[in-house]
C-alpha cells in the first residue's frame, strides 16, 4: 500500500486519444518528494531539449503534491509543468483552490498531456471513469464561465475545474489556467494549454487518501 500518493499517474495522449492509468515507482517519491520534483524528474526524462513548447512532443503535466488530499494544513496546490514558450525552458506554475485534493481522492497523482487533440476538448475525471469529451460548444468562452457551464452539463456541481479562456486558445504567451479563485499564471502554460487543445480539465473523486 502507497501512503499519501495514490501510485498512479494518468496519461492522455492527445493525438490518439488514449488515456492510460500507470503506477509509478514508488522510489522516485522517494527520491524526488512530491509534485514539482517528480514533474521535473518526468520532463528530463522525456522531453528532449530541442523540443518546442507548442510542439505535440511537449508534456503538460498537473500534479498534486504528496500531501494534497491529506488532514495536512494548506497542503492544497496544483503544480502545472511544461517547457514554456516565454523562456523555452522548463517551467512550472502553481494555483491554489481544490483541483488537486481533488485529482488525489480520484485516484491519481498526476495528469500527463501529449500530443495535440485535433479538435478543441474538454476532460471529465470521474474517479475510475475518464472521457475525452467535445468542448466546441465553449470556444470562446471565459475560463470562470467554463468552468460552471461543465459543472452544469455535467450534473456535478462539486467538480473542480480547471479552465483556460480566450488568451490559452489563441496561444497568448502570458495566457494561464484558471482554477475557481487561483490560477496557474506563470510562463505562459495557459498557452500550452490552448495550444494542445485542451479547453478545460474537471475532476470529482470519492476515494480515500491512505495515510500512515
Amino acid at each position: 500500500m502507497r501512503y499519501a500518493e495514490t501510485g498512479f499517474n494518468l496519461e492522455i495522449d492527445l493525438s490518439r486519444g488514449n488515456i492510460e492509468r500507470v503506477e509509478t515507482d514508488p522510489r522516485d517519491t522517494e527520491l524526488y518528494l512530491g509534485g514539482l520534483g517528480t514533474n521535473a524528474k518526468i520532463l528530463w526524462d522525456r522531453v528532449p531539449p530541442e523540443v518546442e513548447p507548442f510542439s505535440p512532443d511537449n508534456l503538460l503535466i498537473f500534479s498534486a503534491g504528496l500531501l494534497c488530499g491529506t488532514p495536512a494544513t494548506g497542503c492544497n496546490r496544483t503544480i502545472v509543468s511544461t517547457i514554456s514558450p516565454q523562456t523555452l525552458l522548463m517551467a512550472f506554475s502553481m494555483m491554489g483552490g481544490f483541483w488537486a485534493p481533488e485529482l488525489k481522492h480520484a485516484g491519481y497523482d498526476k495528469v500527463i498531456l501529449r500530443g495535440k487533440s485535433p479538435s478543441l476538448v474538454y476532460l471529465w475525471i470521474n474517479n475510475d471513469k475518464v472521457e475525452i469529451r467535445d468542448a466546441s460548444h465553449l470556444q470562446g468562452r471565459g475560463a470562470v464561465e467554463t468552468a460552471e457551464l461543465i459543472k452544469q452539463e455535467l450534473k456535478e456541481p462539486k467538480a473542480q475545474v480547471a479552465a483556460i479562456g480566450l488568451a490559452g486558445e489563441n496561444r497568448v504567451y502570458f495566457a494561464s489556467i484558471e482554477q475557481g479563485r487561483s490560477s496557474a499564471s506563470r510562463q505562459g502554460i495557459g498557452a500550452v494549454m490552448g495550444d494542445k487543445g485542451v479547453k478545460a480539465i474537471a475532476v470529482r473523486g470519492t476515494k480515500d487518501v491512505n495515510i500512515a
